[in-house]
């Protein structure tokens, strides 16, 4: 039996695209052409054992950002996707989502398309057992079908915005800025302009702090545009007195100067790409670092009842004393799991210690808080040794820490900011414990 879907899944060949070449100018036809190559394989490969194709993210919701060349287009940032298998079909292992990903991103190069594509697989239960977070919210309200059974996402269940759990967004932003902490090292030659690949992360920390900021206070919205609506609101009736991180009108221009940056299509040619907004240089990103600093100690405080002044790292200890002790394992176990229960016996000491205190996502993002909160200054600091107290102190917070031959061309704290990042793609961007 063929599977129902929202889109048709017949293969798009060049010869149509070329036919039709002014698709790649629009990113609602761009989705559509996509979504059909994706749900084209994805049946090919796992025929009637898959239930549902979900495209989700930014390309979901009609943001992504759609940099045009000369005959072809590509997409910053990824193209996501969740296939959902039938109760009893047994889910692919990695190597075969490799291997799809990379045929999907081969066939979608050939249309002139460049883009990477995730892929990630569940069960229908996984859907109903999803509780309130940012991710599931905008799953169920923004989510779109393009292949199989197009009521799969009301499987999850319905709640509102006000039901997501504040941490939600204090992690969504400590995430932010733990990927901040990846490609640095281009900041030791304290460059005029932002490579892009800091840039769109730094673009993307500026969005996510104004997702987090509008969570705690209550108007939070699915979509880039609307927050940038609701922050201006917010930030045109703010007070003198109104207990806020920073000047809010400030900080909602520069997230409006984002938000059109990321939902425009960007024409190749330009200096757009990597200076959309004039002045994009370290200084931009310095002021984007301590935003995001003051914001992530504003929300621990909220989170923990604290007033007065308290520095960012007493918060994040009252905050991992307030988790109940039971709550820390889970982390644990999925590290265990993943390093392997022999092999990793002689980090099991270490990991009870840290175990007993909080789980693996408290202690990477307090790593990545305080060399975080150094960023602007960590280039005049590349004269720090490999066995500086302060930071082997960090690095003692990680759940594993891995071999650094590769990182000695690095001053020693680009080596822990690789480690840090190492530890959270291992160990936290996958799971919620």
């Amino acid at each position: 039996m063929k599977p129902e879907s929202t889109l048709a899944t017949e293969v798009v060949t060049s010869r149509d695209l070329l036919n039709r070449g002014h698709e790649l100018r629009n990113k609602g036809a761009l989705r559509e052409i996509i979504g059909r190559q994706v749900a084209q394989f994805c049946f090919q490969t796992h025929g009637e054992s898959l239930r549902a194709v979900v495209l989700t993210g930014s390309l979901a919701r009609n943001e992504a950002t759609l940099v045009k060349e000369e005959k072809s287009c590509r997409l910053l940032g990824d193209a996501e996707f969740l296939l959902i298998f039938h109760t009893h079909a047994p889910l692919p292992p990695k190597l075969a989502m490799s291997l799809l990903r990379q045929n999907v991103e081969s066939s979608i190069s050939g249309l002139g398309i460049a883009g990477e594509i995730t892929f990630s697989a569940a069960h229908p239960k996984y859907l109903r057992s999803l509780c309130p977070h940012i991710f599931a919210y905008e799953l169920r309200n923004c989510g779109q079908v393009v292949g199989g059974d197009s009521e799969i996402l009301r499987h999850i269940p319905s709640f509102s915005a006000a039901d997501i759990p504040l941490e939600d967004g204090w992690r969504l932003l400590s995430n932010r800025m733990v990927e901040q902490l990846e490609g640095l090292e281009v900041l030791e030659q304290k460059p005029n302009l932002l490579p892009p690949r800091l840039h769109y992360r730094t673009v993307k920390l500026y969005l996510d702090m104004a997702t987090s900021f509008l969570l705690f206070a209550g108007e939070y919205a699915p979509t880039y545009e609307e927050r940038a609506q609701r922050l201006r609101v917010l930030a045109d009736s703010q007070r003198a007195e109104d207990r806020t991180p920073f000047n809010l009108r400030q900080f909602c221009d520069r997230v409006s100067e984002c938000t059109q940056w990321k939902l425009s299509e960007i024409n190749c040619g330009t200096s757009s790409i990597s200076q959309p907004i004039v002045g994009l240089d370290s200084t931009w990103w310095e002021e984007a670092v301590g935003y995001a600093q003051a914001l992530w100690g504003w929300e621990l405080g909220l989170l923990t009842g604290s007033t007065g002044e308290v520095d960012n790292q007493e918060l994040l200890k009252r905050w991992m004393n307030c988790q109940p002790v039971y709550r820390h394992f889970a982390g644990w176990l999925y590290v265990l799991r993943n390093q392997g229960w022999h092999r990793s016996w002689r980090n099991w000491p270490r990991w009870c210690r840290l175990a007993w205190r909080a789980a693996p996502r408290y202690w990477v993002y307090g790593a990545a808080s305080e060399v975080f909160a150094r960023l602007p200054g960590l280039p005049e600091e590349v004269g720090a040794g490999p066995t500086d107290a302060d930071w082997e102190r960090l690095r003692a917070f990680l759940p594993v820490i891995p071999g650094s031959e590769k990182y000695s061309h690095l001053p020693c704290w680009g080596t822990l900011a690789k480690e840090i990042a190492w530890n959270y793609r291992t160990f936290l961007a996958e799971t919620v414990s």
